[in-house]
């Protein structure tokens, strides 16, 4: 009976263990892509840049007038596009229903709803989804994939 009680109790501590370092984990990837936004809407491109692994990648599919298109490039790209925009407008992207998901504590999967806002209106709104890959202690972002559709006016 002792043996089955030390067993339970090795058991239930190896258990507890890797939870506690996964819910670590999440609050680090959930917090990674969070500065990214904030970043981003204060249109500080470097630290955009470094939020991102070297060939990361963004894809988009936009609703446009009820048509939608989709557009792909490299991190690189799409930064210097955001630089070549000479009047850009400060702006925040809060997330809801964030779920992470990590993969072998290297491989990371990031889902969420959005809202893009500016001057407190709501501009546009999606689903923002992120992989990111572990770098040493920090996590990076590989791939950003988002739908965008207008703001329900």
């Amino acid at each position: 009976m002792t043996k089955r009680i030390a067993l339970a109790l090795i058991m239930a501590a190896a258990l507890a263990r890797p939870a506690a370092a996964q819910t670590a984990d999440h609050k680090a990837v959930e917090q990674t892509v969070e500065s990214f936004l904030l970043h981003l809407g204060d249109h500080e491109y470097d630290k955009v840049a470094a939020d991102l692994t070297p060939k990361a990648l963004i894809a988009t599919t936009r609703d446009r007038d009820g048509l939608w298109s989709n557009t792909f490039q490299t991190g690189e790209e799409w930064i210097a596009a955001l630089k070549k925009n000479p009047n850009p407008v400060t702006f925040r992207e809060p997330i809801t229903n964030v779920k992470v998901t990590i993969d072998d504590g290297h491989l990371a999967f990031l889902r969420a709803d959005f809202q893009v806002m500016r001057d407190g209106k709501a501009q546009s709104h999606g689903v923002d989804q992120f992989t990111l890959v572990r770098d040493g202690a920090a996590w990076k972002i590989a791939v950003v994939a988002y739908t965008s559709m207008p703001a329900a006016r």
